[in-house]
């Protein structure tokens, strides 16, 4: 027997996104109706929904699950005329295709359903909507007719690890009250939200209830609180979950890329039940900027994302994005928003105490996971350029790099420590003394073994390792006197070449060389990872910028300190060499305890 369920609503931008209005729909811009709650718009004007959040992703509804049919669902009222069409790709070119067109005179609100050919060639389509006189269009959404039998229960355990982020979790928690626990969607009786407070700042008693609980956890890091919530998942009985959605706390959620979650899991072909589905991060500073929905690790070590960063209010990156990408080597799903079905979580298959950084890395690959991605499913976060944290970047990043290597035995075709290398003595002809003792700590403490991070506090680590870093001031306030120009901190300038190359390198950016013959006005370069060597050629001293907040900090030529660095690198890199294999063979040895429950109850401190 046949049942009509919802795949995924109509949305219309609210006021928080009002800017951002052609992620929702394009063309002439609706007017909402508070009386009657309906969006309206006028005589002789169109509006277009085939957007990022409204279109409705036909290939990938039609690979990953059993729905048969498939209709727009209109609650309408009006003369209006509706032209379905798609997109699909033809190559590397977006052909369209025009699906349908209908004319309607409803005199008082109805509902239509328009059906949507499944033999259709479009892998996304959508409709426009065209007003012959005034129309009021009160929801709508997208819905599939399946078989009874192939719907799946769902029950989604969402875990969210927070630490003092009091403003966006509080927030977060009032949206999925508002528009999912008591919204009267079908998913209403199927969630359970699991908050992990490793701050122990919430107030429980406020927001416990059937649907949400507090749990007050020491602050291990996300990977202690990812952790505790997959055991809480597993372990509770009463609500008899059949996924964890993992996510981070500090992000903007949008309450409908969860429905869409639950609506396309309920539907999923048996072949792809194991699948994680992967929420795509786009930036909260500029929220039509999709960075990742999935990433990998490169054969040079880099993390980063399989698309290409894409403008999501360009319909072009709309068809784009639903392209049905090849797997790359060492795919990962980032954790801030990512669902994990159960028969991927065990108690003795935990997460590796890493305590943040790499720990969705391991998770992913180990499980040899595979990924489905949607439109519309996502979170906005603060960009990673913005918010720079040399302690993480240049310590946490490669120390949990060489860990997960070693004991999970993923990316084996990966140097992590030649990447190691290469970043020292760029950051070493950066001036940046501070970030190379970061790198090199973090082989010091990966060769310490398993032990280091099961009885090591993470939190005091980080504590101590971001005191090292420098204290960034304000550049307007404190370097008038040099020149910067913002726009060109990512731009590189002539390339170095010839001897000037050989003597950048042979001298190490004229750390062997005397005084005189080094310039003395500072170059300007970026504070991050951005190295462009002819900006800091043979100079007494850089201005490290960082654009986004527009402060800096000046790092002068030290032959100290360039002296002192060597010799530890060159000590250092031989104690790797001759211990890194019987070091790998302890961390692989220990990977059982270290991903197991009684480890984690015990490091947690649970009862």
């Amino acid at each position: 027997m046949d049942r009509v369920v919802k795949l995924q609503n109509l949305l219309f931008p609210k006021l928080d996104m009002k800017q951002h209005f052609w992620m929702f729909c394009r063309g002439e811009q609706l007017t909402h109706n508070k009386i009657e709650s309906a969006y309206c718009l006028e005589e002789d004007k169109y509006t277009e929904f085939f957007t990022y959040f409204n279109a409705f992703s036909l290939e990938k509804w039609k690979k990953y699950t059993q729905i048969e049919h498939a209709f727009l669902s209109l609650s309408v009222k009006g003369k209006f005329g509706v032209q379905m069409f798609g997109h699909y790709m033809n190559g590397n070119d977006i052909e369209k295709e025009i699906i349908s067109e209908n004319y309607f005179e409803l005199e008082a609100k109805e509902t239509i359903l328009i059906p949507i050919p499944m033999d259709s060639k479009s892998q996304v389509v959508s409709f426009q909507i065209f007003a012959y006189g005034n129309l009021s269009i009160y929801e709508g959404s997208y819905v599939a007719a399946i078989q009874a039998e192939n719907l799946r229960e769902v029950n989604l355990s969402l875990v969210t690890v927070t630490y003092k982020k009091e403003d966006f979790i509080t927030r977060n928690l009032q949206l999925l009250e508002n528009e999912i626990i008591y919204s009267g969607e079908d998913i209403a009786d199927h969630i359970f939200v699991r908050v992990i407070d490793n701050g122990r700042t919430l107030k429980a008693d406020e927001w416990n209830s059937e649907r949400i609980h507090i749990y007050q956890n020491p602050n291990a890091g996300g990977a202690g609180g990812y952790s505790r919530g997959m055991m809480e998942t597993l372990f509770d009985n009463e609500f008899s979950a059949t996924h964890a959605l993992l996510m981070d706390d500090d992000v903007k959620i949008l309450p409908e890329s969860i429905i869409r979650t639950y609506n396309l899991l309920r539907c999923l072909k048996p072949e792809y039940q194991d699948h994680f589905i992967s929420g795509a991060m786009l930036y909260y500073e500029r929220m039509h900027i999709q960075h990742e929905d999935v990433g990998f690790v490169s054969s040079d070590g880099t993390y980063g994302p399989r698309k290409p960063v894409m403008e999501m209010h360009l319909a072009q990156s709309v068809i784009r994005n639903e392209k049905i990408y090849e797997d790359m080597p060492n795919n990962y799903a980032g954790w801030w928003y990512c669902c994990i079905p159960r028969t991927k979580m065990d108690k003795n298959r935990l997460v590796l105490p890493l305590f943040i950084r790499g720990d969705d890395v391991e998770f992913s690959i180990a499980n040899n996971a595979k990924f489905i991605t949607m439109n519309g499913i996502c979170i906005w976060h603060m960009g990673f350029a913005a918010k720079f944290n040399m302690a993480m970047e240049f310590y946490q990043v490669h120390r949990n790099s060489l860990i997960i290597q070693a004991v999970s035995g993923v990316t084996p075709e990966v140097d992590f420590n030649d990447r190691i290398s290469k970043m020292f003595f760029t950051e070493l002809n950066r001036f940046n003394y501070i970030g190379c003792d970061l790198l090199l700590d973090a082989i010091e403490d990966y060769l310490k073994g398993p032990e280091f991070i099961m009885h090591l506090s993470g939190e005091e680590i980080i504590v101590k390792q971001s005191a090292r870093a420098e204290k960034m001031i304000d550049l307007n306030q404190n370097f008038s006197r040099i020149t910067v120009d913002i726009s060109q901190i990512y731009q590189s300038e002539s390339k170095l070449k010839g001897l000037r190359k050989i003597l950048y390198k042979r001298t190490y950016n004229g750390h062997l060389l005397p005084t005189f013959m080094l310039k003395k006005a500072p170059g300007v370069i970026a504070y991050d990872w951005f190295d462009a060597p002819e900006k800091q050629y043979l100079r007494e001293s850089v201005l490290a910028v960082n654009p986004h907040d527009l402060t800096g900090i000046l790092r002068y030529r030290s032959r100290r300190e360039f002296l002192r660095l060597m010799k530890r690198y060159h000590s250092l890199n031989r104690r790797y060499m001759k211990n890194k294999n019987i070091v790998k063979k302890n961390y692989a040895e220990a990977k059982k305890k270290l991903i197991g429950q009684e480890f984690w109850q015990e490091y947690l401190k649970i009862e």
